[in-house]
């Protein structure tokens, strides 16, 4: 027999499941002689070991020397049984073994969803009104994070362009741009980045970048935005 113990098990019928796996027999048709024996013989050698054997596993003991008694004598199931005695029959003891083998699955499923659970962390839910209320437009922006909402702006312009154009050429300076700015955020205090480029001509689109950065540069404008991937807002120092 396998160098293990009493408490190795969760109770009898652990024991009991356990002698039937290690006998290799199917639990629907197990061989109820043999497997009380070999419960028995385990609890003698536990006993012989001077180990203590905790009482519900002998309260088994008892009630598989009845029903072996019964099975040896034929004892027919009619006759009234003596209450202190639960299990009645071969048929009972098979289907509590059945019962607890389902149990015991079902038991190790929540083991593993629990063990699986301790891996997420999660936190109280929280109340972010308070984030939505006087929103502040704080996050300085560095030169690069304008370079690339430029290109960005550029990626869309080309997702927009129209099949058929009609080009014309219209010369301006960065300064007359930076002076057309200074009138927008003039008039209207804040300004979104895009909302500069009115005119989709590349030559437009590269000056009013080139004025925006000029004017960045020489501390005439705030640059901000409230988070990633939101607007970049313009106003005035």
């Amino acid at each position: 027999m396998d160098n293990i113990t009493i408490n190795d098990f969760e109770g009898p019928l652990d024991l009991l499941l356990h002698l039937v796996k290690t006998s290799k027999m199917d639990i629907y048709e197990i061989n109820t002689s043999y497997i009380i024996e070999k419960y028995l013989e385990y609890i003698h050698q536990m006993q012989d070991l001077n180990i203590d054997v905790a009482s519900e596993y002998l309260v088994m003991a008892a009630e598989l020397i009845h029903l072996k008694s019964k099975m040896l004598i034929n004892l027919d199931d009619e006759v009234e049984e003596d209450e202190e005695f639960s299990i009645s029959s071969e048929e009972e003891l098979k289907q509590r073994l059945i019962d607890y083998e389902k149990y015991k699955k079902s038991a190790d499923s929540f083991r593993t969803l629990e063990e699986n659970r301790k891996e997420y962390l999660t936190r109280s839910p929280e109340n972010i009104m308070e984030y939505a209320q006087n929103q502040k437009y704080d996050m300085d922006l560095s030169i690069d994070a304008l370079i690339n909402a430029f290109l960005e702006y550029q990626k869309r312009l080309e997702n927009e362009k129209p099949l058929e154009t009609k080009i014309t050429h219209k010369e301006i300076s960065i300064k007359d741009r930076i002076i057309s700015i200074r009138n927008i955020i003039k008039l209207k205090k804040k300004v979104e980045f895009t909302e500069l480029f009115d005119n989709y001509s590349r030559e437009y689109i590269i000056v009013t970048f080139l004025s925006i950065l000029s004017m960045s540069k020489n501390n005439e404008i705030k640059l901000s935005q409230k988070d990633n991937f939101s607007p970049i807002i313009i106003e005035s120092r």
